[in-house]
């Protein structure tokens, strides 16, 4: 599970977040100190363009996001400005029962916090993509009938889903013993009527609030039409081959075909030269003889 931040990011899709402004990112978050809540939850494969940031301690592995992966993570560092900062990346990503490879993930985390970034990114050329083999797999995905298990209580029942990939959220245990047990009842209705704010996939917040209102209207109009595009379409847009406009043809065959043209307008008008010079003297011979004089 993730102890993940519950300001939500809005999606990031073509490319991964440069480091420097990851960096910033989280150097802001860090700047909230107590301010910030944070929530857990279960992440199960995050859509395309997925950002969220989450608490990890030092040491402490990387808990299941529901991908299986083909490639181990590597990790390289930067600084950025004065402060060190370390990325770490996957490029083979791919659900339960996949057959292809189609999701990137990359990692950011600053030298001496406790603050991570997660983005992902899918992979959209059909080239890039690798097929699932077993004795490949250097991580397992997740089986979804053990979402069940992860997601529910005994003693307290599971809230409401999480906007990347399927992720359903739960109290954190300090939440869950923060007020009295005869409390609680009441706590859970205003978090009932509270909780559709919360969890609304609006990009608002403190990440966002230096942007126009522009900005924020057409990134809620995509996001709503990627909802839309996502429930009613029979056919996963993970797997949908995209149409080559480009043509075969390269420059350099091109030229060579050019060439080849060329040097057969060439022969050709050599033939119909020498075809004219026959036909002239044959033309200007008395008899045929004369025009194909036998020698003795």
């Amino acid at each position: 599970m993730f102890l993940k931040l519950s300001s939500n990011f809005p999606p990031e899709r073509g490319a991964h977040i440069p480091p420097d402004r990851a960096a910033a990112i989280l150097e802001r978050c860090l700047s909230f100190g107590e301010q910030s809540t944070f929530d857990w939850v279960v992440v199960d494969k995050p859509i395309d363009g997925s950002v969220f940031v989450y608490k990890l301690s030092h040491g402490e592995p990387l808990p299941e996001d529901g991908y299986g992966w083909l490639d181990d993570e590597t990790a390289y560092r930067t600084y950025i400005g004065e402060r060190e900062v370390e990325i770490l990346s996957r490029n083979q990503g791919f659900g339960f029962a996949d057959q292809f490879t189609y999701m990137t993930r990359r990692r950011y985390k600053l030298a001496g916090a406790n603050l991570q970034l997660l983005h992902y990114v899918g992979v959209s050329d059909p080239a890039q993509q690798m097929p699932v083999h077993h004795h490949l797999i250097k991580a397992f995905p997740r089986d979804p009938k053990t979402l069940t298990s992860l997601t529910s209580l005994p003693a307290q029942p599971m809230q409401a889903m999480d906007t990347y990939g399927n992720m359903p959220r739960r109290p954190s245990p300090a939440e869950a013993h923060r007020t009295p047990v005869a409390r609680r009842p009441r706590q859970k209705s205003r978090q009932s009527t509270q909780r559709p704010v919360e969890e609304d996939d609006d990009p608002s917040g403190d990440e966002l609030d230096s942007a126009i209102g522009r900005i924020i209207a057409l990134d809620r109009y995509k996001r709503n039409h990627e909802f839309m595009d996502m429930i009613f379409s029979p056919h996963s847009t993970m797997y949908l081959v995209p149409v080559k406009t480009t043509p075969d043809d390269t420059p350099e065959r091109i030229a060579a075909m050019k060439q080849q043209i060329e040097a057969v307008d060439r022969e050709t008008d050599a033939l119909v030269a020498k075809y004219a010079e026959e036909m002239a003297h044959l033309r200007t011979s008395a008899t045929v003889a004369a025009a194909s004089p036998v020698e003795p």
